[in-house]
């Protein structure tokens, strides 16, 4: 468990999966995450959290769960496979209803997966790909220090047009860990 000022970072949980499949398939969190990703039944999200159990190294990549104050689980935050020499890995996060949005907790989850990967991993960067049209999600990343490195035009196909993305970067020497 990760301690953030509102939120806690945790392994996932079997008892996660049944919002995990509800968010995953819900088109207007995937129209803010920029995502074609959808789980098409048990099985298949069953084949995903075995995966994630699995990884034995933290270079693998991590999938956290983000519980609010209450304990009641919100989101998840994500760091994917990094190499030891760059010391940069891919971050992401959501939240999965929209009434736990706009309350802090991505802000709060996803500084705190940064502090981890800078503090206890070593990391120089984290990176982030995100819709140019999520102005509420880049604006948080913004607020965390992230900034735009460039932008990937009509990088993704999603709800009938493609889209740009920005990409987004954060190096250790530049997070703020208060």
């Amino acid at each position: 468990m990760i301690a953030g000022h509102r939120t806690r970072l945790r392994a996932l949980e079997r008892d996660d999966l049944d919002s995990l499949f509800t968010w995953w398939n819900d088109p207007a969190l995937w129209t803010l995450i920029g995502s074609r990703t959808r789980i098409s039944g048990s099985e298949e999200l069953e084949q995903w959290f075995e995966g994630e159990l699995d990884k034995g190294s933290p270079q693998e990549g991590r999938t956290f769960a983000i519980d609010d104050a209450k304990g009641s689980l919100v989101g998840t935050v994500w760091y994917g496979t990094y190499e030891a020499g760059d010391r940069q890995a891919t971050v992401g996060l959501y939240l999965g209803d929209a009434e736990h949005r706009g309350q802090g907790h991505g802000t709060d989850a996803l500084g705190t997966l940064c502090r981890y990967l800078f503090d206890e991993l070593g990391l120089h960067k984290a990176r982030l790909y995100v819709a140019c049209e999520n102005e509420a999600a880049i604006a948080v990343y913004r607020k965390l220090g992230f900034v735009e490195e460039g932008r990937l035009r009509e990088h993704r196909f999603y709800g009938g047009k493609f889209h740009d993305f920005l990409v987004m970067g954060l190096l250790s020497r530049e997070f703020s860990r208060s």
